[in-house]
């Protein structure tokens, strides 16, 4: 659904930028109006795609083990400058799975909780501007906080930098309980970094994440979130968002997909369940899922799933 947001971006009263002293990002509110006009004059222009996953983990060194002996390539560990938590990185081509844990074991963070009891696929992140997504957001009667800046340390080419962020998140409702935000990467090429080894697994992109539920209440929420059309059938519903596919299965479908002993990513719904990633060898992915001691079947969509319980994630492969 195309719609034109000039006056919520109306509403915008202060410099993003100055207010969060982050660097090279936001000007002026006049400027700021005219070129946002400009470049998002509709609401499926603002959220852009799926700018990452989160992964809440309760144990990092662990988790980070884990991804490892199914083939992935990890970042060094990287430090929140505030929130009490670490995290290593699973790059793909436009986007990258976060496995987000406490910084120590006493760390204090707002997601404590989440990772010490119910760790698993819990976050979603948008890509899009903060301060864009966060009028288009209000315009349609959502609650987003305000843009907020976030920070963490990293080492380029042996040389300390900071990654730095734009937030907006949306609170949880019952229709969307996960974790749910805009991440602007204000400084994208201390992310995406050149030299990054590509995984063993033959990891490529974000192909698909598969959400489930129990009625068609959450993915009516999703498409106002994301200003995205829904396309529905029997059990199940879908929209395209940037490169890759949302797509929100009825239990019963799900466990058609993925079996019957994909069932522990299914207790509390709606739920982010599962993640579709393109390979460039297959051969390879099933290998390393099967290595590392996982339940790999073969999936009614034409690929084959690896299900991961200690991570609380089914991973699906297909061809990049």
């Amino acid at each position: 659904m195309n719609i034109a947001i000039g006056r919520a971006l109306l509403r915008r009263k202060t410099d993003f930028a100055g207010a969060h002293g982050l660097e090279g990002g936001y000007r002026a509110d006049s400027e700021y109006r005219v070129e946002e006009q400009a470049r998002v004059s509709a609401a499926g222009n603002i959220v852009r795609g799926i700018d990452h996953l989160i992964v809440m983990v309760g144990d990092l060194d662990r988790s980070e083990r884990t991804w490892r002996e199914l083939g992935f390539h990890t970042t060094p560990r990287g430090f929140h400058q505030s929130g009490g938590t670490a995290n290593h990185l699973i790059m793909l081509d436009q986007t990258y799975i976060e496995l987000l844990g406490l910084a120590e074991a006493s760390a204090d963070s707002p997601y404590r909780q989440t990772m010490l009891e119910n760790p698993g696929l819990a976050g979603l992140a948008l890509r899009g501007s903060a301060a864009a997504t966060y009028e288009y957001w209000l315009a349609q009667g959502l609650k987003p906080a305000p843009p907020e800046g976030l920070a963490r340390g990293v080492e380029i080419a042996g040389r300390p930098e900071v990654a730095r962020f734009g937030l907006t998140k949306l609170p949880g409702s019952s229709e969307l309980p996960f974790l749910l935000f805009c991440c602007d990467q204000l400084t994208p090429q201390f992310v995406w970094q050149a030299d990054a080894p590509p995984h063993p697994n033959g990891a490529r992109n974000l192909r698909e994440l598969v959400i489930v539920v129990d009625d068609a209440q959450a993915p009516s929420s999703f498409g106002r979130v994301t200003g995205r059309s829904i396309a529905t059938g029997a059990d199940e519903a879908s929209l395209a968002l940037g490169e890759s596919r949302v797509t929100f299965l009825s239990p019963a479908a799900f466990l058609r997909r993925f079996g019957s002993d994909a069932g522990f990513r299914i207790g509390k719904r709606p739920v982010l369940a599962a993640v579709v990633l393109g390979s460039t060898d297959m051969a390879r992915a099933r290998r390393f899922g099967s290595d590392a001691g996982f339940r790999v079947r073969d999936t009614s969509s034409g690929g084959f799933a690896v299900h991961v319980p200690p991570e609380g994630v089914v991973i699906e492969w297909t061809p990049a």
